[in-house]
C-alpha cells in the first residue's frame, strides 16, 4: 500500500474519531504522530518533531498569559462593558466577529485566537453565554480575516503574483486586489456568524466546559502593583505579537519572553504556569500538524489539485470555473492547511488558465481568498482544536454551523473575482 494511500486512511480513521467523541482529543494526536511513524509515513523527529513546533510553543506560551489574564482585573472590566449586550446576543456576536477580523488581518488568525481566547471565555462566564455560541463565530471570521491585505500572514501576497508572473503571466496583480477581493466574503462571514451561525451552534453550559487554562481556585488574588504589571506585560506581549513581522522578532518569541516575564516577577507562580499548559491541545495541535506535513510529503494534495484541474479544462462557463476553483481550494485547505493549499493551488491554476488562454489574475485571487477559509475540520484549521475543549465542539458542529456558510462562499467566489479579473 502506498504511502499517500495510507495517509489517507489515517486522515479518515481521524475523522472518523472526532466525529465519535469517544476519544480523547489528545490521544487522536498521540496516535496520529505514532501511525506516521509506524507507517514509515514521516521519520520520527518530523513526526513527533510538531510538538516543539513554533506554533505549539506559541499557543503554550498563550496558555501561561491567559491564566495571568484571567488573574487580573482585565477580565471583570472587559465583562463590565460588554454586559450591556447580555439581552443582546446577535450584537456581542457582531462586535466579536469584527475584532476577529481586524485582528486577523494585522496578524493572523491563530494570534488572533490566543490573544483573545481567555478574555472571551471570561466575559462568556461572566454574563452566562455560552462559550460554544461565540467562540466558533469568531475563530471563523479571524481564519476568514487572515492574509487579506499585505499586512500580517498577507505579506506573502505578493509572492503569489510573483510566482503567476514566472510562469507566464502577462500582468501581476495588485497588491490591494488582494484586500478589495477579501471583504465580500468577510461582510457574508460576519453577518452570517450573527445571525445564522449561532443557531447552528450547541447551547453547552460553561460549567460542562473546559478552561483555556486550569481552574485553580486556591490562587491568591494579585495585590494592585502585581495586577498593573499582570496588565502591563500582558498588554505589552499582545501589542508586540500583532506588530511581529514590522518589528522582524517572531510572535513566538515575544510569547515565550512575555511568559517568562509574568512567572519571574511573580505575577503567575512556577506552579500556576505549569498547570496552565493545556496539554490535550499541545498534543492534538502536534498530531495534526504532522498529519498535514504528510498529506503534503505523500503529494495528497497535488493530486487533487490536478485532478480539479483537468477537470476545469472542460468547463466553458467562465463562473462555474471560477466557482470550481473556489471549491476545489476550499476542500484541499480544509485537509492540509491554507497556506499550503494556496501554494498548491497558484501554479496549478496559474498554468490551467495560460493553457486555456486566460488570464490566470482572478484565479490566483481566488486561490488567495479561499485558501483562507479553512475552518472546517481541526486538520486544514490549525487553530480549532484550540476552541474544541474550550467550546464543547465535535467536528460534527463544525460541519453543522460550517458547511452552509462554505457553500454560500463558493457561490459568491463564482462573481467575485470573475467581475475583478475575467477569465
Amino acid at each position: 500500500m502506498s504511502p499517500m494511500v495510507i495517509t489517507l486512511l489515517i486522515l479518515l480513521a481521524v475523522i472518523i474519531a472526532f466525529i465519535s467523541g469517544k476519544i480523547p482529543i489528545s490521544l487522536i494526536g498521540v496516535l496520529v504522530m505514532f501511525s506516521l511513524v509506524i507507517f514509515k509515513i514521516l521519520p520520527p523527529e518530523k513526526a513527533f518533531g510538531n510538538i516543539t513546533n513554533t506554533s505549539v510553543i506559541l499557543f503554550a506560551a498563550m496558555f501561561v498569559i491567559g491564566k495571568a489574564i484571567q488573574k487580573t482585573t482585565i477580565i471583570t472590566k472587559a465583562a463590565q462593558l460588554v454586559e450591556r449586550f447580555k439581552d443582546k446576543p446577535n450584537l456581542l456576536t457582531f462586535f466579536t466577529c469584527l475584532i476577529a477580523a481586524i485582528l486577523a488581518i494585522v496578524s493572523n488568525g491563530t494570534i488572533a485566537l490566543v490573544i483573545m481566547l481567555p478574555i472571551l471565555c471570561g466575559i462568556c462566564d461572566d454574563i452566562k453565554l455560552s462559550r460554544s455560541k461565540i467562540l466558533y463565530p469568531f475563530e471563523v471570521t479571524a481564519v476568514s480575516a487572515a492574509g487579506a491585505w499585505f499586512l500580517g500572514v498577507g505579506a506573502l501576497n505578493m509572492s503569489w503574483s510573483s510566482v503567476m508572473m514566472k510562469l507566464g503571466a502577462k500582468a501581476p496583480v495588485n497588491i490591494n486586489d488582494f484586500l478589495i477581493a477579501r471583504i465580500p466574503f468577510l461582510l457574508v462571514v460576519i453577518l452570517y456568524m450573527t445571525f445564522i451561525g449561532p443557531k447552528l451552534l450547541p447551547n453547552i453550559e460553561n460549567s460542562r466546559l473546559k478552561s483555556t487554562v486550569s481552574d485553580d481556585s486556591k490562587a491568591e488574588a494579585l495585590s494592585k502593583e502585581k495586577n498593573a504589571l499582570g496588565i502591563a506585560i500582558s498588554s505589552l506581549t499582545i501589542i508586540l505579537m500583532v506588530f511581529s513581522s514590522y518589528i522582524g522578532v517572531q510572535s513566538y518569541i515575544i510569547a515565550v519572553a512575555g511568559a517568562v516575564l509574568l512567572v519571574l516577577t511573580g505575577v503567575l507562580s512556577n506552579k500556576e504556569a505549569l498547570n496552565a499548559l493545556n496539554l490535550n491541545i499541545i498534543l492534538l495541535i502536534a498530531g495534526m500538524l504532522g498529519l498535514a506535513d504528510a498529506l503534503q510529503a505523500t503529494g495528497a494534495g497535488n493530486m487533487v489539485g490536478n485532478a480539479m484541474a483537468g477537470v476545469a479544462k472542460n468547463i466553458t462557463n467562465p463562473y462555474l470555473m471560477m466557482g470550481l476553483f473556489f471549491l476545489v481550494a476550499i476542500v484541499i485547505a480544509n485537509l492540509i492547511g491554507g497556506l499550503a493549499a494556496v501554494s498548491i493551488l497558484v501554479p496549478l491554476w496559474t498554468l490551467t488558465c495560460l493553457k486555456m488562454g486566460l488570464d490566470p489574475r482572478g484565479a490566483v485571487l481566488a486561490a488567495s481568498t479561499a485558501s483562507a477559509f479553512s475552518f472546517l475540520t481541526p486538520i486544514g484549521g490549525h487553530s480549532l482544536p484550540l476552541i474544541m475543549d474550550t467550546g464543547g465542539y465535535k467536528l460534527n458542529d463544525f460541519l453543522k454551523c460550517g458547511l452552509p456558510l462554505a457553500l454560500i462562499l463558493c457561490v459568491l467566489g463564482c462573481f467575485v473575482t470573475q467581475l475583478m479579473y475575467p477569465l
